[in-house]
């Protein structure tokens, strides 16, 4: 099941209206939906937090396994990331997240497919990034075609960035758009 009432949900969850009729029967998507200082999400000692300074509306979602669950309706082999930030009301803020154990160029693969999977949905956020924490050390993978082309579409497209981090991460909404 690809879920096709992403927007419609983000929009009623902006707004403080719950969509009613969701998609994921188990309505396993959402992990949080509120203006906390700290979004996190983990998974085998790997942890991205989210630092919402601003007290920003953050929706958390659970892309794999809750937005986007294999079944006999998706292929196996789609590529989705594990996590999605949504930030804000008027300007939106998308924070794609993967947590990997040492597959990075599949990590890079997961979210690029969930951006291509939703592209009308992203093209209505301001900026979209993407985030990779692995297990292991970190790669130099800058060089690589399948990095440059995720970095080049998340600039141009989206006034973004990818980065990735060694286990844990603790990023500040207000230095998403820095450099390393």
């Amino acid at each position: 099941m690809i879920c096709k009432k992403l927007e419609a949900c983000l929009d009623g969850e902006m707004s403080g209206k719950s969509l009613k009729q969701c998609d994921n029967i188990r309505n396993e998507c959402i992990v949080s939906s509120d203006n906390r200082s700290q979004v996190k999400c983990e998974e085998k000692k790997k942890k991205y937090i989210f630092e919402n300074t601003r007290r920003r509306h953050v929706v958390s979602y659970k892309m794999d396994g809750g937005v986007i669950v294999t079944d006999k309706n998706v292929p196996e082999n789609t590529s989705k990331c594990d996590y999605l930030f949504a930030v804000g009301d008027e300007e939106k803020t998308a924070i794609l997240t993967e947590l990997k154990g040492t597959d990075v160029p599949k990590s890079l693969e997961q979210i690029k497919g969930t951006l291509m999977l939703y592209q009308d949905f992203f093209s209505k956020f301001e900026h979209v990034y993407g985030r990779i924490v692995v297990s292991s050390s970190t790669p130099n993978l800058k060089a690589t075609a399948s990095y440059v082309n995720l970095e080049r579409m998340l600039r141009k497209k989206y006034e973004g960035n990818i980065k990735i981090f060694e286990r844990q991460k603790r990023e500040k909404d207000i230095d998403l758009d820095k450099q390393n």
